[in-house]
């Protein structure tokens, strides 16, 4: 039960309210009523939550207000140059060369001479940056931002929407059926420690079919606080498969929301993968709006030493005949620590729903720490509902039979990593971009596998 105490502000939680304070007039959409009305209600918001601490329910594995001691100013985007060498050191070789229309945010600024806007206009996408549409927002927009699957009692999510200031707004056409993925790639600058705070805004219109990429990496900026936020609304018998990756810095802070809305018959497959940042948030709020669609939230994370990654799932089956699917896999070492929250709700008049989860982690260390509380919500009586979660460590003896066969213990004991983590990556449909997975995990691992 969370704790409905008034606490004292610590430095960084007034120093986000004097950061929104000094930025106010100047952040994009100042002058739009709807968008600084936006901002105004979302920093009240902040304003009474304060930062989420462990006595927050969903905060008590992750209590970002003991962790995050100062807050950095706004990045500015300096036009630091880009280029493919630059995208395949953030990034890794293969998820750098995926064939995709990319979309490249630096230092929070969408730039047009590293995105492949024309290509995606050509195929019936219409593509903005958010910075431009929040000047005068048009009326799709306003149906979209901050009003998908809206969380009023989030004040990271509150923070973004008072805050955000790059990112792009998408809107995917009637019908349209992509060629190759929409490559999102946000990379930070190489200057001084800062924060940026971006926003991305999609509509799949009802028919269509798009694949989209988000990833995240970094030029060599030390100390960045990402607040990253994806609004998605898919429209009936619309179909999105949405993959993630996160490479940011090792010295970052990495909070990331997606915000999903599904219409009737569509469906949203969806996939997290993350090997960077020191403190880590994945957060996914999925609601279903229409009848009988369906979703799969899936992902791994392999971390080490002292970092920390929390996956937190928000399932809400709120209409009949939906399935849900959710199946995530960690790897840690050293003194790491992993977290996965995940909760299906089941509304009441939401019969026929078929939800099912499941989580497990593979601890490669005593030190390391697995925090698992899978939870169901079931109002309603016609269902067929489950969640599991396991964690443990390397199998012994199946480590003694491959070393009994001649694999040196080092590739062995990768061998039964990458198999552990391969049951989630086999949830990802496109092939290129599962082997792009299958090598950043090779890659943790320190071992090239043919």
């Amino acid at each position: 039960m969370d704790l409905p105490v008034q606490q004292f502000r610590t430095k960084a939680e007034q120093a986000f309210l004097d950061l929104f304070e000094g930025a106010e007039k100047a952040l994009p959409g100042a002058r739009d009523p709807f968008v600084s009305g936006l901002r105004t209600k979302a920093i009240e918001t902040y304003s009474r939550l304060g930062l989420p601490h462990r006595r927050i329910e969903a905060w008590k594995y992750t209590d970002l207000r003991a962790r995050l001691t100062d807050v950095h100013p706004l990045l500015k985007a300096e036009g630091v140059a880009v280029g493919e060498a630059e995208l395949e050191r953030a990034l890794g070789r293969e998820v750098a060369r995926l064939p995709a229309y990319r979309l490249v945010v630096v230092e929070g600024d969408l730039r047009a001479d590293l995105s492949d806007i024309a290509g995606l206009k050509a195929k019936g996408v219409e593509v903005v940056s958010l910075g431009h549409a929040l000047e005068k927002p048009p009326s799709w927009l306003k149906s979209v931002l901050a009003q998908v699957n809206l969380r009023e009692d989030d004040p990271v999510l509150a923070l973004n929407t008072a805050l955000m200031t790059g990112g792009g707004t998408l809107r995917i056409g009637e019908g349209v059926t992509l060629d190759k993925a929409i490559h999102i790639i946000q990379l930070d600058g190489k200057g001084e420690p800062a924060t940026t705070v971006t926003r991305n805004v999609v509509i799949a219109e009802p028919g269509s079919s798009a694949m989209l990429v988000e990833s995240f990496g970094s030029l060599g900026l030390r100390g960045l606080q990402r607040n990253a936020v994806t609004e998605l609304r898919i429209g009936a018998k619309a179909a999105i498969r949405h993959m993630k990756l996160q490479r940011d810095g090792e010295e970052a802070l990495h909070l990331s929301t997606w915000l999903v809305e599904l219409g009737a018959d569509a469906r949203y497959d969806a996939f997290q993968f993350s090997t960077g940042a020191a403190v880590a948030r994945n957060q996914i709020y999925a609601r279903f709006a229409g009848e009988g669609s369906a979703a799969d939230l899936s992902g791994s994370f392999l971390m080490r030493g002292q970092q920390h990654c929390d996956t937190t799932l928000l399932v809400e089956h709120r209409v009949p005949r939906c399935t849900s699917r959710e199946l995530f896999k960690g790897v840690l070492d050293g003194d790491a620590r992993g977290v996965f929250q995940g909760k299906i709700i089941v509304s009441p008049g939401a019969q026929k729903t078929d939800g099912k989860q499941m989580t497990g982690a593979l601890l490669l260390s005593e030190t390391a720490e697995f925090d698992s509380k899978p939870e169901l919500e079931i109002f309603a009586d016609d269902v067929v509902c489950g969640h599991g979660s396991t964690s443990g460590q390397i199998d012994e003896d199946l480590l003694f039979y491959l070393e009994a066969r001649g694999i040196p213990e080092a590739e062995a004991r990768a061998l039964l990593i990458q198999a552990f983590v391969g049951e989630a990556l086999e949830r990802v449909e496109d092939e290129g971009l599962r082997d792009a997975f299958a090598r950043a995990s090779a890659e943790w691992l320190g071992v090239r596998f043919d």
